[in-house]
């Protein structure tokens, strides 16, 4: 029996004013080449299918066209279940208009915790925890304690034979990617692994970088998102193979990059060189610049942000960055003005407005004493 764990996919997520369904497009294609030339049996979707619980249509559409050129091209079941950012009520919903023996959709938690426990064969069981927050899991035991309905749940494992848990939420001590949002238990921090010792394989979504928590019996493993969610997401991507035969196997298989992402420091004088020389990929690469100066260049940022559109690049952001000089003069700039009475301050201003000006005219001066003196015996707005 052949396995695939992925997670994390977050359909509909932007990366600032970037749409990121192009990409998503891509990455279900070749997922879908990946169970065929695999001959996968069993599809397990760690969860955070949408980003939002609300997605845009164009995300749904996107989903639902999957399972149906899954259903349609390949022989394998499909397996997942909902992340703290998919809505569990969305997610299940469209369970009675699909395969129901092939695609088995666990948004949210159902009425017993058997109902989570599945025979994939006679040799290889799974179960499946969606995302959870206590109150939903303590409704299976009222009377106890969380730990104890989480770890009685975990225990129903069959005596023989290997075991699967697919979840959501955090386990152990993993390195997280930044982009992730925060998840809390009533007195748990992370699930502990030794909680954990009647799988074989734990398959692990919500972290998005990809990550083995423990590399034996149980082997616990995030696959991370498929997509880098950030600039600073810089680990490999990839998708989970497991088999079960006399004994378990596991590796990882590479996914491609489809739209490159570059955080990149330049100059006036380096730029355009750095850009032309960037690598591409399938969707024009994505950049983040941070542009060194030793002073303001008027039309600058403008400048590289229409080069970048004309070379199809997706410039998403452009931040000017100062020498240390240079700020440390602006920071006694403002520390001067601070310093100055509102007459001074006013002077100051109309002759950086009028550089050819020497004096502020006298008219306009007294004009503007009046104004600060009846401002300072004006009655207190309420």
């Amino acid at each position: 029996m052949k396995l695939l764990h992925t997670s994390d996919w977050h359909l509909g997520k932007r990366l600032f004013r970037l749409e990121r369904l192009p990409e998503q497009m891509l990455f279900l294609e070749e997922l879908l080449q990946i169970i065929q030339q695999e001959k996968i049996d069993h599809l397990l979707v760690a969860g955070d299918i949408f980003d939002v619980p609300q997605p845009p249509h164009r995300a749904l559409k996107l989903f639902y066209d999957f399972i149906a050129k899954f259903t349609a091209t390949t022989n394998a079941q499909m397996w997942v279940i909902g992340g703290n950012h998919d809505s569990g009520t969305l997610l299940d919903a469209p369970q009675g208009l699909i395969d129901e023996k092939r695609i088995h959709l666990y948004g949210s938690l159902r009425s017993t915790p058997q109902d989570h426990w599945v025979k994939l064969s006679d040799d290889v069981s799974l179960a499946l925890l969606p995302y959870f927050r206590g109150h939903e899991l303590s409704a299976w035991n009222k009377s106890a304690e969380l730990e104890v309905v989480l770890k009685d749940f975990l225990q129903l494992a069959p005596n023989s034979g290997h075991k699967i848990l697919m979840a959501h939420h955090l386990f152990g001590l993993y390195e997280a990617a930044g982009s992730e949002q925060a998840l809390a238990l009533s007195g748990l921090e992370s699930i502990p692994l030794d909680w954990l010792n009647n799988f074989d394989y734990v398959a692990l979504g919500h972290i998005h970088k990809p990550q083995t928590l423990k590399k034996t019996k149980p082997m616990v493993r995030y696959s991370g998102s498929p997509l880098p969610m950030r600039f600073s997401e810089t680990a490999p991507k990839g998708v989970e193979i497991l088999e079960f035969g006399t004994e378990f196997t596991h590796r990882t298989l590479p996914l491609s990059t489809y739209r490159p992402l570059h955080s990149l420091t330049l100059t006036p004088e380096n730029w355009k060189k750095a850009l032309t020389e960037l690598p591409q990929g399938q969707l024009p690469a994505a950049i983040e610049i941070t542009l060194k100066l030793t002073s303001p260049i008027p039309g600058l940022i403008e400048e590289i942000r229409l080069w970048g559109e004309q070379n199809k690049l997706e410039i998403l952001g452009v931040i000017p960055q100062f020498s240390q000089e240079e700020q440390n003069q602006k920071q006694d700039h403002w520390t001067e003005l601070l310093s100055l009475s509102p007459e001074k301050l006013f002077e100051a201003f109309y002759q950086h407005k009028f550089p050819d000006e020497k004096n502020v005219p006298t008219e306009l001066l007294q004009d503007m004493k009046e104004l600060w003196e009846e401002a300072r015996h004006a009655p207190p707005t309420t």
